[in-house]
């Protein structure tokens, strides 16, 4: 029989003997014995959680279950009758791949799928620390996110790493598809600045802040073929409150979007949930409640929740704190602090590997460095202390990303002989594979503002430049394999007087690139959208 001692405090009475001294001290008072305790419970109904048939608590005598109760503190008695759980249901199949779980009200086991099929291809994304289709990872899906990528399906150019090769579309370069690109914002929202932008395997959602005074978000849908679709400039935030720096993301049937206002005061991080329809699904869920600003937020998915992470100055100077989030945009637990250094810790960036979430963030130790951290996938408990990415090089706006077997970190370099984009790469242990390594090649010019996506053997850079002399910085993409050796030239994406900068990518339909960015061409700052076509080489 197994056994739970229920309330043991609620019944434990200790036996005291005293003697009492009157204020003279001329008479000593006997005390009698002390009664006997009264009985905890008569019925089993007497007792708390008699009615949960997974854990049923039942009015037993203590004489019956000698030996197995918990041991009592010296003096104590136990009442005639007390509640104590007998003989819980055991659900546990000893089953990595099912949730197991007792209904209280019936007593029966529950058993559900540990991983999701999210994007409803039938087959279900890995553990949170396995590969797809490891043993014991309960999945084999390489993209739950997309319904195109799956073990055996053919690959082809659309985005995705369709056979689950871990190559996205084998072989193949991207080259500009459209000469002129499409202008998301309107006059009235001027200045306006790119936020994020993912794609749902049919359309483009593109997150945008603007304002000429206080500062709201938007969103606009483009097609395929990008065109604007509805809703078009649909306001995200209503509160007049200075919002923006959102991060979205599409996980296979839905939205998750991490994003900064101050409707509350000071700036926090806010969290929301977004169907297919781009409607909200659950209330705006703030984050943060601490003292000072709380900006700058990043957002990643592990395949079975989200991590949101920020800069955070309630100590007094900025530190990152990170966030878990369940699938259905429920917080797990309270804000984790990831880094505690002297000086600013600032403009996060995560990336998810197989078992651990690295962070990318700068230090103004010095002048402005790059700093390198992993942490459990579970918990977020640190795996790494702090690593030196860059020193003494004024190097600024980190990013990190997972790309096959290894953390690729970019950033720039602001001021010196080499003011180019970099990057370096790392396994998950930290360990450093490829060192420090110019990306772009500016010249005494500048390359600025990098985003890259992962191709798996290879990774594809977008970043600003403003070597053309063109009033301004131009768009400019690069090819470079797991080595950061260069595939290739150096390619000019557009052609217009005035800044194209921040630029912010993600794979779409038929193997195309999106790009949001913003471009002062119409002499104001707006919100923009571009294309890069996927183009197969021969094998």
């Amino acid at each position: 029989m197994s056994l739970t001692w229920s309330g043991r405090a609620s019944f434990v009475a200790l036996l005291l003997l005293a003697t009492v001294v009157d204020c003279g001290g001329r008479t000593e008072l006997e005390v009698p014995p002390p009664l006997p305790p009264k009985p905890e419970c008569e019925l089993d109904a007497d007792c708390p959680g008699a009615d949960d048939l997974c854990a049923p608590v039942r009015c037993i005598d203590p004489e019956n279950f000698d030996g197995e109760l918990p041991e009592l503190p010296p003096g104590a008695v136990l009442p005639p009758r007390v509640c104590l759980v007998v003989d819980p249901v055991d659900c546990d199949d000893n089953d990595p791949c099912t949730n197991d779980s007792c209904v209280a009200e019936t007593g029966l086991c529950s058993y559900s799928d540990a991983t999701l099929d999210l994007d409803g291809d039938g087959f279900r994304a890995p553990r949170d620390g396995f590969l797809p289709g490891a043993p014991d990872s309960c999945g084999d899906d390489c993209n739950d996110a997309s319904a195109l990528a799956f073990p055996g399906n053919p690959e082809i150019c659309d985005g995705v790493d369709n056979d689950c090769n871990g190559i996205v579309d084998d072989g193949s370069i991207f080259e500009p598809l459209n000469p002129n690109p499409l202008r998301l914002s309107s006059d009235m929202l001027a200045p306006a600045g790119a936020n994020g932008l993912a794609f749902d395997g049919d359309t483009y959602l593109s997150l945008f802040a603007g304002g000429n005074g206080e500062t709201n978000m938007f969103l606009s849908r483009i097609t395929q073929q990008g065109q604007l679709s509805s809703p078009n400039e649909e306001p995200f935030t209503f509160q007049n409150a200075d919002a923006f720096g959102g991060e979205i993301l599409w996980i296979g049937d839905r939205y998750g979007v991490l994003w900064q206002e101050r409707r509350d005061g000071d700036y926090e991080v806010y969290f929301t949930l977004l169907n297919k329809a781009a409607e909200k699904a659950i209330p705006d869920t703030r984050l943060t409640n601490a003292p000072g600003f709380s900006i700058n937020g990043t957002l990643a998915w592990t395949g079975n929740e989200f991590i949101g992470a920020w800069q955070d100055e309630r100590n007094g100077s900025f530190d990152v704190y990170a966030q878990r989030i369940s699938v259905d945009g429920v917080p797990i637990g309270a804000n984790v602090r990831l880094t505690d250094a002297p000086f600013d810790d600032e403009a996060p960036s995560l990336a998810v590997g197989v078992t651990t979430v690295a962070l990318a963030y700068g230090n103004s130790n010095a002048g402005q460095n790059v700093r390198l951290r992993l942490f459990n996938l579970s918990d977020l408990s640190p795996i790494t202390g702090v690593i030196e990415v860059t020193l003494g090089v004024d190097a600024v706006y980190p990013d990190v990303i997972w790309n096959g077997d290894r953390y690729l970190v970019t950033w720039f370099v602001r001021t010196g002989s080499e003011k180019a984009v970099f990057g370096a790469t790392f396994d998950e242990a930290g360990n450093a594979l490829t060192p420090p390594t110019a990306i772009s090649n500016p010249g005494p010019f500048r390359s600025r503002y990098p985003t890259v996506l992962p191709l798996g053997d290879r990774s594809l850079f977008i970043y600003s430049d403003d070597r053309d002399g063109n009033d301004g910085y131009e768009l400019y993409s690069r090819m470079v394999d797991q080595q950061l050796a260069p595939i290739g030239p150096e390619q000019r994406l557009t052609n217009a007087p005035r800044d194209s900068i921040d630029p912010i990518a993600t794979f779409g339909a038929d193997g195309n690139v999106g790009i949001l960015f913003r471009d002062d061409r119409d002499n104001a700052m707006h919100v923009w959208f571009d294309q890069l076509a996927c183009v197969t080489m021969p094998q």
